[in-house]
């Protein structure tokens, strides 16, 4: 039996379990019977996508199974997973579905689902979905519509909402003139958004990576792969880049020297900014596992800010930011979250918010980010064949629990992607020859237990 949702969602090769035309038209039915509104006569959910080639299956699934439950669609075309949550308040949706795979290439496609406030669906029930979608019984006793269908309607003006959104998170009367920014749009879904906002602001605007022609989404581009942004910011002598991700959600940076500054720093620089602000509550930031140990006694030592770490995946450190109140999180993949302004990641919004901060400081780009020295840190992804079985997972905790135990000063996270078949390592301390040395020695002992 597989499973259907995983770190962010559902994700998966096109064509695969649970990415089928089957099951997505199941998928889509469940949740429109779990997130309709019982009360209201007639339900809307707006559906959007990036700009994979396989988007063309599940629009179309995706519709069918949201319509034949009573539901009206609103269709938006290729669109920033953040748009569709801003989108979900203003039209006042009861349900949004984001058809993305996010950072991976076209081979992949996947859903993420938004309630009616416009965050991303709680583990709780996608749990429902799944033991409904995999459970005969249970599918067959969702109530049918009979002939009280819904309708299907594309909407045209959902660029001009999300810009002008946007455009209302930095100060009023902001302006951006004699900064050059190369913007990297991974040949997703802020192709067209991200290159018009940055010229109406003032930017003088290089764009590469935005002429998508379903294959080339996220391939050797975008926040995934910065190597061509960071050469045409040299070329071009350019004072930063920006690079997203296939669906809008991440950011990378790149500064004027071509150097990457990642999810940590942007959150460090942030943290700063708001607390210079008195705008950090709680005097908190939300980060993950992955998160840098630099960073975090950047935010302890010299900003007096606590971190609390959460298991990787957005979603999680969204759920931390509900649960306290806080104004800040992220990843140090990229996914940066203003409680303020969006309820889950926006690469679009927070280049904006940097950028204000670099007009503001007058300083070079490098400069504005070269606030902590970074621990060494060494990751390896090992491919598996599939889910790890329960006494392979037991023989790595306990390998790991030994690990920690014979070098305490060192860091280690082992983990499953909840997006691929990988087991995915990293190893962090402050000597970077023992942190090279340890993950090889840990990696080729993980590869004789699963014997890769």
């Amino acid at each position: 039996m597989f499973k259907i949702f995983g770190t962010d969602g559902v994700r998966c090769k096109v064509n695969e379990e649970p990415m089928t035309p089957d099951t997505c038209l199941k998928i889509a039915k469940t949740a429109g019977h779990l997130l309709s509104n019982k009360d209201a006569k007639k339900n809307r959910v707006i559906i959007s996508k990036d700009t994979r080639l396989s988007s063309y299956i599940f629009e179309p699934l995706m519709t069918s199974g949201l319509v034949s439950m009573g539901m009206d669609v609103i269709l938006t075309g290729p669109l920033p997973t953040p748009a569709l949550s801003m989108l979900i308040i203003s039209l006042r949706a009861d349900m949004g579905v984001m058809i993305t795979a996010s950072h991976n290439t076209y081979e992949y496609n996947g859903l993420k689902f938004f309630d009616s406030t416009g965050n991303k669906i709680s583990k709780e029930l996608e749990n429902q979905i799944e033991n409904i979608v995999l459970n005969e019984d249970n599918y067959n006793k969702i109530p049918t519509k009979g002939l009280k269908t819904g309708t299907a309607t594309r909407f045209d003006d959902t660029v001009g909402r999300y810009s002008e959104y946007l455009k209302l998170s930095i100060e009023r009367n902001q302006n951006f003139k004699n900064i050059k920014v190369v913007l990297d749009c991974a040949n997703g879904a802020t192709y067209q958004i991200a290159p018009t906002i940055f010229w109406e602001l003032g930017c003088n605007v290089i764009s590469i990576n935005n002429k998508p022609n379903g294959k080339n989404i996220n391939d050797k581009c975008g926040a995934v792969n910065v190597e061509q942004l960071s050469k045409k910011v040299l070329d071009s002598k350019s004072d930063i880049g920006f690079a997203f991700d296939g669906d809008g959600d991440r950011l990378i940076i790149v500064d004027e020297k071509g150097h990457t500054i990642d999810g940590d720093r942007i959150l460090a620089l942030l943290s700063k900014e708001l607390i210079n602000n008195n705008t950090l509550n709680k005097k908190t930031v939300v980060s993950t596992v992955m998160s840098n140990l630099g960073f975090e006694n950047y935010l302890k030592n010299i900003l007096d800010v606590k971190l609390i770490r959460t298991a990787v995946g957005d979603i999680n450190v969204i759920e931390e930011m509900k649960k306290n109140s806080l104004s800040l999180g992220g990843e140090q993949s990229g996914h940066i979250i203003f409680g303020k302004y969006s309820k889950t990641g926006d690469g679009i919004l927070t280049s904006l918010k940097i950028l204000e901060i670099l007009k503001k400081s007058k300083i070079k780009t490098s400069k504005l980010f070269n606030i902590y020295d970074s621990y060494p840190q060494e990751k390896i992804n090992i491919p598996l064949n599939g889910k790890l079985k329960n006494d392979l997972i037991d023989k790595i905790n306990n390998l790991s629990f030994d690990c920690k135990k014979k070098k305490p000063h060192l860091r280690y996270v082992i983990r499953e992607s909840g997006t691929e078949f990988l087991l995915r390592i990293l190893v962090e301390g402050k000597n970077e020859e023992e942190v090279k040395k340890e993950i090889n020695n840990l990696s080729n002992n993980i590869k004789a237990i699963i014997n890769v």
